[in-house]
This record gives C-alpha cells, structure tokens and sequence, in this order.
C-alpha cells in the first residue's frame, strides 16, 4: 500500500484516532487537569523524530566510557539538517576529552533530558574548550550540564571566525548549568558576531573569570534572564573585549570581582535583578567615552566594598527604583557616576549616598535604616522547565491541511490536559486555514524553526489565509515552527482576543520580510508581552491600533510590550494610533536605507526605553514622527541617530526625552501649532571633532524646564512595566504562547484582532 499519498493518509488519521497517538512518552500518565506550570511553561518532548545520542550514535553517558567521538558524530549528523536537526541527550553523564564543535550550520538543536541528570563531563587536558560552535545561527542549546571539572577554561565558545557563514544570531540557551569553569559562555573572542542571544534561566556556578563574557564590538544584544550566578568571578561582563548586554531578574551571589562590569561603552541595561554579599554589583572603568546605561529596580544586599556601584564613562545613566542595603560598617557614597545621571525613587541605608558628575539630578531617593531592610532576599527564580509528559498527537510528514487539521480536532478533545500536536521535521504546503478552535489549551510543536530547515509550513492557497487561525478565548501555544506566506497572506490570525484579564506571551518570535509584522487592532484589556523579538525587512514592523475605549481617552489596560529585541531594514518600525499603547524596551535597529522608527498619532502612548535607534545619519527624514499627537511619548536611556519632527495639531501632545545619546544634528523639531511640551533633558550628543581634546561626547542643552511633576507622570507609564513570569490564568481569558516561532513574508505576520472577524482597518 502506497503510505505517501495524502487519500490514504487521510484515511488513515481518520481511522486510527490521527495516526495513534503517541501517549504519554516513557509511559507516564499525562496530568488530569491543565497543570500549567507556575514558573514560565514546560518542555514537550521528546520526539521519535529526533535523533538520540544514545540509541543513534552509541553513546553510553555512563561517566566512564569517552563519549566525544559519539557525540561529535551525532553532533555532525543534526548539524547536516539531511534527517533531522534536533539531537536528544538522554539522561547520563557524557564524559568528553576534547572540544566538541558545530562550524557553519543554521537552525540545529541540542536538547537535553533535564541538566540535572544530563551532564556532559570535561575529561580532557587542562584550558580545554567543552564545546566551540562557530558560524551557527538561530539554534538553542538546551536542558545540559556542563561540567569543566575544574579543569576546561571554556564550557562554552560562540565565536564566529567570520570565513563562513553564518554571522550567529538568534541562539538560545535555556535550563542550561555551567560548573567548575573559568568561563561558563564566551562569546565572540574570534572577533566576529555573538550577537540577539537568548539566556535563559541558567546556572552559573563557580565560573572563575565570568558566567557570560563578550568578546568584540559587534557582540550585541545578549538578553541574560531568570539566572543564577553563584560563585563566580564576574557574572556578566564585556572587560575581556566588547559588546552590549542586558541583564533581568537574576541573581548574584559572592561574586568575587563584580556581578556585572563593562570596559568598552555601548547600550547597557540592569533591570529586577539582586546581588547578595557580592564585591560589587555594577562596574564601568573609566573612560572619556558616552555609555547609555540605565539600572532599574535592582535589590543590592550587603556588598563588600562600599561603592556597590561605579560608572566612570560619561553617561547618560538612569538610576531609578534601586534598593541598596549597605553592610553596617559602610560609609561614604554607594553609587558613583560619572556626567549626566538622572536618579528618582532609590532607597538606601547610608547617608550621601550618590555621587555625581555634571548636568545631573535626583529626585526622590530616601536614605532608612538598615533594620528597615531585614528582611530583603533573593527572589525564587523559574525553574528548569518540567515535563508532564503529555498526550502526543502526530502529524504525518508533509501532510496537507486536511489532515493536520483532523489531528488538531482529535486533539482538542482532550482540552484540559494540554495535549500536544507534534509536526516532525519538514515541509508541509498549506492552502487551506487551519483553525484552532476556542477554548482548547493544544499545543503544536514542530523541531524547530528557521527559513531553511526544521519545520516549515508553506503557505500555497489562493486566498488571504490566514495558515494558522486561534479563536480567544484560548490557551493555545505554538513552539518551534516556522510559517511562510505570500504577499497576501496572514500567517497566524487571533480572533476575539480583547477581553481583561488575557495575555499573549511571545519569546524570540522572528519576522523576516513582509509587509506588516504584528498587528494589534482594537485592543483594550488584553495584555501582548514579547521578548528578544526580531523584525526585519518590512515596509512596517509593528502596528498597534487602539480600542475603542483608548481612542476616546478613557483608562485602558491593554498594550503590548517589546521587552527586549532587534530589528533592520524596515520603512517603518512602530506605529501607533488612535489611542493605541506600545512600549519597547532595549531594542536595537538598525539598518542601511531611508527609514523612520516610530510613527505617533492621536490619544496614544509610546515609550522607547533603553533602545539604540541607528536610522541613516544627518538626513531629512525623521526618526520619530509625531503627528496630530494629543498622548504621551517617552525616549528614555537611548542612543537614537536622527531627530524627532513634531507636526500638526499637536499642542496636547507631552514628549519626554531624557538620557539618550544623540548626534550632533538638532534633535527635535517642532512645527505644530501651538507648540507641543516636549522637553529634551540630560542627554548627550557625540564629538567628530577635537575628540582628543574633548572625549567621545558633550552634554548637549536642554529644551524645557526640568520638572520633576512633569517627568515622574510620564516615566510612571515606563517603571510600571516589569517582566513577568508566566502563571496559569483563570480559564474563561485568553493565555496564548508563542516560543521560537518564525513568520516568512506575508501581509501580516502575527495580527491579533478585538473581533471575530479581520478587521477592515489598516
């Protein structure tokens, strides 16, 4: 019988419940209830389509064998993408004796069973590198221990040696341990890339130089979030070369040298995270050179030496929200900045506590005792994300859309348990909508995503779409997936998905090409959360409409939040209108032809936040533009290239520019009749000239008053953000997630409606 044409197939899925499904892997009962995990989400897998260690490649993981010929040929095998590219660890410790490597490929993943059990052991010489991966681009690395010994130097080495492709962006590591190392992730100390990577709630223990360490200046955007750093010499750091970095909600314990230090300047943001009896939480080595810095609501508890904080460059630094708790015998300043600090609502436990340069202020800040403080600890930080073994539905390769969407009806019959829909490694051409019904908790996972490998549904119908289409209320999640449309089509579509209460989650959600990236249209309550997205190559990245409600000016809490990404390329980045709500925080873009980043009309609110915003130099087309504006604008902790152009009727409109760095153009302009409050202050701009003489930067004057009524109303929009972790909602709203998932061309990439239907707004 022919097994590959798509009748027999079909009647196959139909006959047998959609082609057996594969229950509960390793032969565990599936929880009873939905059992979302209350730290983040869990792991699915793994899959028979993976390739295993063990069974596929003879690897023993029994701490005695030497494993690294097995696993540099398995390694080989996934990195080819010919079968698969998911290689599984099972639970075991793989002993190694010299360095593992993955050179040039794209897409791959190394998964483990849980680092707890899967360990892979440096046996070798002493200095050695566990692992080098170089030229390799939107991969993860995923659930391993790795053990140096005391002996390797290096567990991990993501440097690009630039011979090849690929330039090495878009890598994930999560539930990853590093021990017993000099250094747990170098990356870039090749000299090229390390750059849009994701580190997610990993263990550093004992890493003698640095947890994570940056090698070059083209090292860029590495998000470090829910991390543990015990031990270790310095937690983050670019000292050992350059790069930028940001750091959320981990936590610092006895660093010897500093939790986090930087050399080289850039674009650095310190948000939610604690330090406990650490040498020093955060340090800047001198130098005549701008930085744009900004550290937030961190908790500082009992640091060794006095100054738990110092920044010698020049600036622009926000210091907001922190919580500094001296040692009882510390006296003297705790924080020490150079030129240009904007501080406000910083508690401390000693007396003049900040010492600042020039053309800086505070406001707010209060000094208590330390007996008020007794109480502070470290957060509980995510775990490793668990595995409930789930009911398992599997989708035949290269199925059509008929026949995935009768796997996807089978499944949703057992809503309630978060059954999982799987999509092995493929192409599967789509020209029909496949449609996730309301109130289904399902959850489609493929092997991965990327615009070359893994698992890829093509979009290949006549119509508009959409390839994926998910009624609200729902718990649906999609993971590792790819969906590539046409210059029509909308490749996932969420309907009805305004209601209070309801959440969409999305974690390193890629756009390559197209016409609109994400669309939000006529949302007021439902909350849209994304981190360490990508956009790039698109006439407009992001377009957010506002609700009824927001339009007319009454309270609203619905808005979406980019927290933490990169883009390029792109006519237009942001959007906002009618009353529609958009924060975007530490966010890089960039790109190489004319462009404008934001685009503000109407009764709407936009807040940059510690974004770098690298639009062509010295040309007449702005970099923001604000419009018959009546909302309010934030441009706080950036390094923005060109100007803002205020229009129109614009005189309700209240802008906010503060701390950013600058180029020498004039930075905002103002057309509108009358004119709007916008207020330029303590902010930077760099030198071309006499730079020997004069350092990297001036202070550039400010425009408006300082007015810290007017500043603290407008920076209460940016400090009520804070990330989250994802906890189970009730289920009458919406808890959507999207992990890894990437959008291929299409008139819309992701478009999320308040109606049933595709609204008709643009």
């Amino acid at each position: 019988m022919n097994f590959r044409h798509p009748l027999i197939k079909y009647l196959l899925v139909l006959l047998f419940g959609c082609l057996a499904l594969n229950c509960f892997s390793q032969g565990k009962k599936a929880p009873s209830d939905n059992s979302i995990p209350k730290t983040d989400d869990e792991f699915v897998g793994p899959f028979n389509s993976w390739l295993n260690a063990k069974t596929g490649f003879g690897a023993k993981g029994d701490g005695v064998t030497d494993d690294t010929h097995a696993l540099q040929t398995a390694l080989d095998a996934v990195a080819t993408g010919t079968v698969n590219t998911t290689l599984y660890l099972p639970a075991g410790v793989y002993l190694i004796s010299s360095t593992l490597t993955i050179n040039h490929h794209i897409n791959v993943s190394i998964i483990g069973a849980d680092p707890t059990y899967t360990i892979i052991k440096w046996g070798g010489p002493a200095h050695g590198t566990m692992m080098q991966i170089n030229g390799t681009a939107y991969s993860k690395f995923n659930r391993i221990s790795w053990n140096g010994n005391k002996l390797a130097d290096v567990a991990i080495e993501q440097s690009w040696d630039g011979k090849q492709p690929h330039f090495d962006t878009g890598n994930e590591y999560a539930d990853d341990y590093f021990i017993d190392v000099a250094f747990g992730i170098r990356g870039g100390a090749l000299g090229h890339g390390f750059a849009e990577t994701s580190i997610l709630r990993d263990h550093f223990t004992r890493n003698t130089k640095a947890g994570v360490s940056l090698g070059n200046f083209n090292a860029l955007d590495i998000w470090v979030r829910n991390s543990l750093f015990q031990d270790c010499g310095i937690g983050v750091t670019n000292t050992y070369g350059a790069g930028n970095f940001k750091v959320y909600s981990s936590v610092f314990r006895n660093s010897a040298v500093s939790d986090i230090s930087m050399n080289n300047t850039g674009d650095f943001s310190v948000r939610g995270n604690t330090s406990i009896n650490s040498r020093q939480f955060f340090s800047a080595t001198n130098s005549r050179n701008p930085s744009s810095i900004i550290i937030e609501g961190n908790t500082i508890i009992d640091p060794v030496n006095t100054q738990a904080i110092t920044v010698g460059n020049q600036g622009p630094v926000i210091f907001v929200n922190n919580i500094i708790r001296s040692q009882a015998s510390a006296n003297g300043t705790v924080g020490s900045f150079g030129s240009n600090t904007f501080s406000m609502g910083n508690i401390f436990t000693v007396a003049d506590p900040i010492s600042a340069g020039s053309n800086s202020n505070a406001y707010n800040n209060k000094t208590v005792t330390r007996g008020s403080l007794k109480n502070l600890s470290a957060p509980i930080l995510p775990g490793v994300e668990p595995n409930f073994k789930r009911r398992v539905f599997e989708v035949p390769a290269g199925a059509n859309a008929a026949v995935i969407q009768s796997v996807i009806n089978q499944a949703t019959k057992f809503s309630g348990s978060r059954p999982v829909v799987h999509f092995p490694y493929g192409n599967y051409n789509i020209s029909g909508t496949i449609t996730i019904p309301a109130n289904s908790d399902i959850q489609l996972a493929g092997d991965g995503f990327g615009d070359q490998y893994p698992t890829i549904l093509n979009w290949t119908g006549t119509t508009a779409g959409p390839i994926f289409s998910i009624a609200c209320p729902s718990k649906a999640t999609i993971r590792d997936i790819s969906l590539k449309g046409n210059t029509q089509s909308t490749n996932i579509l969420i309907t009805n998905a305004d209601s209070k209460g309801s959440r969409i989650f999305m974690q390193e959600f890629h756009q390559v090409s197209g016409q609109t990236g994400l669309l939000v249209n006529g949302i007021d309550h439902t909350l849209i959360f994304a981190y360490d997205t990508q956009f790039s190559g698109l006439k407009k990245a992001v377009s957010i409409i506002g609700g009824p409600l927001a339009a007319r000016g009454n309270l609203s809490e619905g808005r979406t939040i980019i927290y933490s990404g990169a883009s390029s390329n792109n006519q237009l980045s942001c959007e906002v209108t009618s009353g529609g709500n958009l924060m975007v925080q530490d966010f890089w873009y960039e790109d190489g032809v004319k462009s404008t980043w934001a685009k503000l009309s109407g009764n709407s609110i936009f807040i940059t936040d510690g974004d770098h915003i690298s639009t062509p130099k010295h040309t007449t087309l702005p970099s923001v533009i604000v419009s018959d504006f009546s909302g309010k604008a934030i441009f706080a902790a950036g390094d923005i290239t060109g100007h803002f152009l205020i229009s129109g009727k614009s005189s309700q409109g209240k802008l906010l520019v503060l701390g950013i760095m600058a180029e020498n153009d004039s930075v905002i302009m103002d057309t509108s009749v009358p004119k709007a409050d916008a207020r330029l202050l303590m902010s930077r701009t760099r030198n071309y000239s006499m730079q020997w003489l004069k350092g990297g930067s001036s202070a550039m004057a400010d425009i408006g008053t300082y007015d810290p009524q007017f500043i603290n109303s407008l920076l209460s929009e940016m400090l009520k953000v804070h990330p989250i972790i994802l906890t189970a909602l009730p289920n009458n709203v919406s808890d959507i997630r999207l992990y890894r998932v990437m959008s291929i061309s299409g008139a819309k990439g992701i478009d999320i409606e308040a109606d049933t239907t595709i609204s008709s707004k643009k």
